[in-house]
This record gives C-alpha cells, structure tokens and sequence, in this order.
C-alpha cells in the first residue's frame, strides 16, 4: 500500500502574451512557497513559459493580475498586485491555517499600495488591476479574488469556475435584467464593479476548498478566459501544466488576439493531508 504523506507536490507552469493588437503587456502571474523567502514574477515578455515542480511541507501561492488600461500604468499596477500578494502572504503565513484572513489582508496591502503609489505619481493616476490568487495547502485550496481574472478547476474530470467577475454585465445577470446571450457581447462586460487599487478600500471575495490529487487549476485573465470555451479548457487541463498554458493561449490568439492574454495552470500531484485541528480543551491551549 502507497504510504499517505502530508506533503504537497505540485507541477505548475504559466504563460503571458501581449496578443496581436496591445503594444505591451498589462497582465502578470507570480507564484512562491509558503515556506520559502523568494518569489517569481513574471516580466512582460511574450512566449516565454514558466513552469517548475515543487514539494512542500507548507504549500503554495499563486497569483494572476490584469491592470487596467483605460486608466494608464496598468503594468505598473498589476506588477504591484502580485508582488505585494506573494510577499504579504509569505510573510504572515505560520502554519495556524488562517490562510483566508492571511490572503484578504494581501489583497488589502496590494489595494493600498496601488492607491498610494497612484497618489504619488508612480504610473497612471487613477491605475488599477484585477487580482486573483490561489494558495495551496496540504489538503486545502485557499482563494482570494477582485475583478474579472477567473480561477477554474478541473475536478473529477468535471470543470468548476471557483471566482464570479466583478463586472456591470455580471450584475445584470444576476438580476436577471439580461440573458446569457445576451451577455457574451453586451457593452458593459468589461465595466468592472471592483478593482485593486482604485478606491482605499476593497471588498474581496475569499473561500476554502477542499484539495484533491489530481485537481488541475486554472488562473487566467479575461483575454485568455473570453477566447475559450468551457470544454477546451476542461480539456487542456487534462494535459501537463506547460502543455495546457501554451495550447490556452495559442487558441487567445487564433481568435484574434485583441487584449493581453495569460494562463496559470497548477496540477496537483499529491495533495497531501490537512492537519488535523486540537480536538476539545486542547484547542484552547494550541
């Protein structure tokens, strides 16, 4: 019988493209280890595919970030979303399994960091970014999400979108003002309600999921998520992590390629076990 090990392996890769129409990349992905003191931030450059195996003890993160345009500095924005999520997360993580509260006070320092940095004239003044991020955990997958960046998850084979966009054309849908259809190419669909950096506070969206081998994620941003469909991305999450991110990407763009288009896949080799939380008046002493 297979020994069962708390440890978690994962092989992870990730790709980010500028597309045919932008003349630079406004979009960033950065991974790091719970238990390390380092962390990757890919640099704007197309084609170049990012990908690692790891084994921890601990877990780890994984961010993507999409800036807006529209209010200039957005590369400068998104940059400092995922740099400020990995770090502060790194930094405060102990073992406790407080990752959620961990992850939304991330996003607070990455929301203030852009507002402040905008206020001081470092990139756009109004610049802002979309911001997801998943931590995994032995046993737990961790969530965090602003904007309209998406998190999928290939689970049982079955494909799950685990974020809801922040965005006006979301809102009417779930008032029921619009239909499905009517969505895909609605003017407003790419109106954010929610942004990292654009007002001094966030509301973040945050959740726990249990962790299974063979889990594969997903974190993309909208001009990767927009050009695909749901059974092409279940489907290319059936395959390696550096497979999947260049076969997701490439059909961004075949499509057209009109906006940044970026893809984080994450496979989970062992999921490990989650620790077992103090049982009865040993809790109180923990």
């Amino acid at each position: 019988m297979q020994a069962v090990t708390t440890a978690l392996a994962v092989e992870y890769a990730g790709l980010s493209v500028s597309g045919h129409v932008r003349d630079h990349n406004e979009d960033r992905l950065g991974w790091a280890a719970l238990d390390g003191d380092s962390a990757f931030v890919m640099p704007p450059v197309d084609y170049t595919l990012a990908q690692a195996v790891a084994t921890s003890g601990q877990g780890l993160i994984f961010a993507v970030a999409d800036g807006l345009g529209g209010y200039g500095g957005g590369e400068v924005a998104s940059g400092m979303a995922v740099e400020a999520c990995l770090d502060h997360t790194q930094r405060n993580v102990d073992g406790s399994g407080r990752l959620s509260g961990i992850l939304r006070g991330a996003f607070y320092r990455a929301n203030q960091a852009i507002f402040d940095a905008a206020l001081g004239g470092r990139g756009g003044r109004k610049m802002q970014s979309t911001l997801s991020a998943l931590a995994i955990t032995p046993g737990e997958a961790h969530l965090a999400h602003v904007g309209d960046s998406r998190v999928y998850r290939r689970h049982h084979g079955e494909l799950e979108i685990l974020t809801a966009d922040h965005s006006q054309v979301m809102e009417l849908l779930r008032l029921h003002i619009i239909t499905p259809e009517q969505a895909v190419d609605h003017p407003a669909r790419y109106a954010l309600t929610r942004s990292v950096g654009g007002d001094i506070t966030v509301r973040v969206d945050v959740r726990t999921e249990r962790l299974d081998s063979d889990d594969s994620f997903l974190l993309c941003s909208d001009g990767l998520w927009s050009n695909v469909t749901a059974s092409e991305i279940v489907e290319a999450l059936a395959h390696s992590p550096a497979e999947a991110s260049e076969r997701l990407v490439k059909l961004a763009l075949d499509r057209g390629g009109d906006d940044n288009a970026t893809a984080m896949v994450i496979r989970v080799r062992e999921a490990g076990l989650r620790p077992e939380a103090p049982q009865g008046w040993r809790r109180l002493f923990s």
